[in-house]
């Protein structure tokens, strides 16, 4: 490609990014979006999108796009890679550094020629990724093994891509910060009511000739009001905070589950394509384990669960109902393990 046209080329590739990311959309999708362009303009082989961690040494990675190695994923669990060229990196400068290696450079450090010859690549470029004057991660890009390296108009482009990134997701961090007010608990960082039942219609909604196993745990904190009469409402906003990290750790077992708090001592924890047995056998441990460590402020709770279907459901409000019945029977009976609710008889055209 002429040096003219690949100029051209890069500029409308700019302006079509700056384009797509004024849409509204999630973070997510915005670095998704932003990796296939580069990507596409850079003929690169990958690109990654990472996310500087605690340590400020390591990053995770978000979203791999491209000719992935042969461990990546396109969104990965848990890929983490050191970074020690963002310690001490002064982001306040008007010139960011950007890294690019190849393989059969002497000058290229050892840790990054293993990374390289593990994705069966030849070269990359990073370049910090810096939001509303934060380090908040890097772009990573690789290229085949016999490919050109990347040069300076490469890194160019690279660096006016990643600038206007980071303006898209500083307009999306405030977007999200107001859902996350309007979504989330503002105590524990828990779903709230509103949240649990928007995730309850979405996960009713069972698609024709399919079925879909949906359980809840309604859970309640004995003694709340108790340690707040005694001890104050900080000591109960750190009980209430306590129990909600408890719940989450727990429950992350499980795949598609949430934990939201849905009143002063009440949470309520939705399962979706999962058989009862995980659902109470992890109830089971966080209600034991608060009875261990206090029974003055230990947990009571109970659990519905359900096999829906297209033509024959039960309604969220249903499933609720009936796992704080059984929430009433723990609470009542000082039971130290969940509750099961009473089997639920879905209706044939059962509208809520």
């Amino acid at each position: 490609m002429r040096r003219k046209d690949a100029d051209e080329n890069r500029i409308r590739s700019l302006a079509a990014l700056a384009r797509v990311l004024s849409r509204p959309d999630t973070l997510h999708r915005l670095l998704e979006l932003s990796a296939e362009e580069a990507l596409r303009t850079l003929r690169a082989a990958s690109v990654s999108v990472s996310r500087l961690q605690p340590d400020g040494v390591s990053v995770r990675t978000i979203v791999n796009v491209g000719d992935l190695g042969p461990h990546e994923e396109r969104w990965p669990q848990n890929e983490v890679h050191e970074m020690q060229e963002l310690t001490g990196l002064d982001v306040a400068s008007e010139h960011l550094v950007t890294w690019s290696y190849h393989l059969d450079s002497p000058a290229t450090p050892p840790a990054e020629k293993e990374l390289l010859r593990a994705l069966g690549k030849g070269s990359s470029v990073s370049t910090p990724l810096v939001v509303e004057g934060e380090l908040w991660g890097e772009v990573y890009a690789t290229r085949h093994r016999f490919d050109d390296p990347f040069d300076a108009d490469d890194i160019a482009y690279l660096e006016a891509m990643i600038a206007i990134m980071a303006g898209a997701m500083a307009r999306v961090a405030r977007e999200e910060s107001l859902a996350q007010l309007a979504y989330h608990d503002p105590l524990t960082g828990l779903l709230n009511r509103r949240a649990i039942d928007d995730h309850a219609r979405i996960a009713f909604e069972v698609p024709r000739g399919m079925t879909r196993q949906v359980g809840v745990v309604a859970l309640d904190i004995n003694g709340l009001k108790l340690t707040n009469d005694h001890y104050g409402h900080p000591a109960g906003d750190e009980l209430i905070r306590r129990v909600a990290g408890d719940l989450v750790r727990s429950f992350a077992v499980l795949s598609a589950c949430v934990v939201g708090r849905v009143g002063g001592d009440e949470f309520t924890v939705l399962s979706v394509d999962r058989s009862v047995d995980p659902l109470v056998e992890v109830a089971d441990q966080v209600i034991a384990r608060s009875w261990e460590k206090n029974p003055t402020t230990a947990l009571s709770g109970g659990v519905a669960h359900a096999e829906l279907s297209d033509h024959l459901r039960i309604t969220p409000s249903e499933m609720f109902a009936a796992a704080d019945r059984a929430l009433y029977v723990a609470k009542r009976e000082r039971r130290r393990h969940a509750v099961m609710a009473e089997p639920l008889e879905p209706a044939a055209e059962h509208d809520e």
